[in-house]
């Protein structure tokens, strides 16, 4: 447990945040996307890894991994106070652009509206999708279709599809969010971070055969 005060603060933060989320698409084509993803241990050592992917022919074009210490506490709906600067780091140390960001971790689906999707687009100012396997608000819309769109608040703030909850983090609509997402599921987990994720765990397996 940690104290009243400090979780009231950050949820204060959040809300104010919150508020720079841009809830619609600020591009015409996200064509390259970033994956990034974090892999950690013991005593808060963790690997941020960036994969660069083109959207239509899902090559990987870069991949960079970067050792990070999370000196952040974990408290449960305040992860992007722990993982967005470690994952801010390591985006930037991608040579090439990109036009959008996967994230494993919800966007606006979010008790406050501002989960480290979010977190990480405002602060980067730069579109990102959240991406995340639990619900932690909302609840699902009774739909015959596949894409299930999740209600909180009596807003649309996500939807669930091939076992994800996806949603807005920065300056991409929800639409367009699910439609990169669709386009890039070769297998169940999006294809860009997948591949973070992969090269995230590999690198740090790597450095603890080495201790």
């Amino acid at each position: 447990m940690y104290p009243y005060d400090l979780n009231y603060n950050l949820a204060n933060i959040q809300i104010k945040l919150a508020k720079q989320v841009i809830k619609e698409d600020i591009a015409t084509n996200y064509q390259t996307i970033a994956g990034v993803d974090v892999s950690f241990s013991q005593n808060d050592k963790a690997v941020a890894a960036a994969v660069l992917m083109d959207r239509s022919t899902m090559e990987i074009k870069e991949k960079v991994t970067r050792e990070v210490e999370l000196t952040f506490p974990y408290i449960p709906g305040f992860l992007g106070f722990r993982e967005s600067s470690a994952m801010i780091s390591v985006l930037n140390c991608l040579k090439n652009d990109f036009d959008v960001i996967m994230i494993n971790g919800h966007g606006i689906l979010h008790p406050r509206g501002f989960g480290l999707a979010s977190h990480v687009g405002v602060m980067m100012n730069a579109p990102t999708i959240g991406l995340a396997k639990r619900l932690i608000v909302g609840s699902h819309i009774k739909d015959a279709s596949p894409v299930k769109p999740i209600r909180f608040r009596n807003d649309i703030v996500g939807a669930f599809i091939n076992g994800y909850y996806v949603s807005i983090g920065h300056k991409i609509s929800l639409k367009t969010a699910l439609k990169v997402v669709k386009e890039t599921s070769i297998f169940k987990t999006p294809e860009p971070v997948r591949q973070a994720h992969i090269h995230a765990t590999k690198t740090f397996k790597n450095i603890l055969s080495k201790l």
